[in-house]
């Protein structure tokens, strides 16, 4: 499992998500709005970035280049 620092824009706190190296970034996406559903409502289509760079959704998390504690960001366009 790799563990990611992630944010949502618009919420108050960060989360901390557990994911397989082989998840796409579209089920990374699909946990962090599981886990800010709450603070966050889901709208429009999950754009999840590192450093301003939109991830492909069909990427793994490994082909990404992410690593354990990697901070990862998620907005809604």
């Amino acid at each position: 499992l790799v563990p990611l620092h992630a944010f949502t824009i618009g919420d108050t706190m960060g989360v901390l998500v557990l994911v397989d190296d082989s998840d796409t970034i579209a089920e990374l996406a699909r946990r962090i709005a599981s886990a800010t559903t709450m603070r966050v409502a889901p709208h429009g289509r999950p754009i999840v970035h590192v450093a301003a760079v939109d991830l492909d959704p069909a990427d793994t998390v490994a082909a990404s280049g992410l690593r354990a504690l990697d901070r990862v960001d998620m907005r809604y366009g």
